[in-house]
């Protein structure tokens, strides 16, 4: 199991990883192919600079750091601290429902969060109110759904996680597993 989710994690980071280069290069590029991204995105070129400014460093950072980062680190603890607790005697500890949880709600809470940041962007910058405006805010009430949930399953996942690794840890010698 633990190699399994470990295999899971660090698959879903090398993806988040390509994802926040693709994120990370717009940024720069964002006047060269600024018809691209209009046309990709449906925001008129005068409002590039203030999507990119406002929404795409965020998406950046939380792909990179929460997607890429968190889930190979993930990935790396699933595989090591087992190992490392029951080494002579190869039992794993934790929940497997806890891990699959901790997965799934990492996987969809990262993606909920960034395409809500997206549309808001797009939705907003579309209509021309300046970002933080009441306007801007009003507009960009449905799609902090994606934001607000997406948030939620990541501080979840990131409890299921850490309460599962401190049960392996802490694990006693003479507690039985608990795989269910």
């Amino acid at each position: 199991m633990a190699r399994k989710m470990a295999k899971y994690f660090i698959t879903v980071a090398i993806l988040f990883f390509i994802a926040g280069c693709f994120e990370g290069i717009m940024f720069p590029t964002k006047f060269r192919f600024q018809f691209f991204y209009a046309a990709f995105m449906h925001i008129p070129p005068e409002h590039l600079k203030s999507f990119f400014s406002h929404f795409v460093v965020k998406i950046h950072t939380h792909i990179s750091l929460v997607g890429w980062v968190t889930s190979a680190l993930m990935g790396i603890l699933y595989f090591i601290v087992p190992q490392i607790k029951d080494q002579a005697k190869g039992r794993e500890r934790y929940s497997k429902w806890a891990c699959y949880a901790n997965f799934w709600l990492h996987v969809f809470g990262i993606l909920l969060f960034c395409v809500g940041f997206h549309l808001i962007g797009m939705t907003g910058l579309k209509s021309g109110y300046a970002p933080g405006s009441p306007e801007f805010r009003e507009l960009e009430t449905p799609f902090k759904l994606f934001v607000l949930t997406g948030g939620s399953f990541i501080c979840l996942s990131s409890l299921l996680f850490s309460l599962n690794i401190e049960k392996t840890l802490f694990a006693t010698e003479t507690s039985k597993d608990h795989n269910g």
